[in-house]
């Protein structure tokens, strides 16, 4: 009984969020095997409330995960203060700033072609779950 809770809980743990592919080259890998476009979010998850708003708002609505999951691969290129992230991912990320965040801004949302050519940036000003995916639609 514990052993199927367990897995029950872990599972919960793992869909209450749009799938989110932390590393780059395997998030643009997927998108070209499956057609999907890429929707980058960089943040500063532990430091940047719009970010933290963000995350909680959007990438955990359910409405928002069904579309994610089924015409996106997003990547959190992430840039927190107090959390490690691996060097490798640090600097895969930082790369993807460079080439399309070198103001910093936080969070920036920016819409990817698999080839990683730009599409559209994206804005969150607190809307709606609903209102943030018709915007990603109309950029698709």
């Amino acid at each position: 009984m514990r052993t199927v809770l367990l897995l029950l809980s872990l599972l919960m743990i793992m869909t209450a969020r749009a799938q989110v592919e932390p590393d780059p080259e395997k998030a643009f890998q997927q998108a070209r095997q499956s057609g999907k476009k890429v929707l980058v979010v960089f943040s500063g998850s532990d430091w940047c409330l719009p970010c933290i708003r963000l995350e909680k708002n959007i990438l955990t609505d359910s409405a928002f995960r069904t579309f994610a999951n089924e015409r996106l691969v997003i990547v959190a290129a992430d840039f927190p203060q107090r959390k490690k992230i691996p060097p490798a991912l640090k600097t895969q990320y930082e790369a993807l700033a460079d080439q399309f965040d070198p103001e910093g801004a936080f969070p920036k949302i920016i819409l990817l072609k698999a080839d990683r050519s730009l599409i559209s940036i994206l804005s969150y000003t607190g809307q709606s779950p609903t209102a943030f995916i018709e915007a990603i639609q109309k950029k698709l």
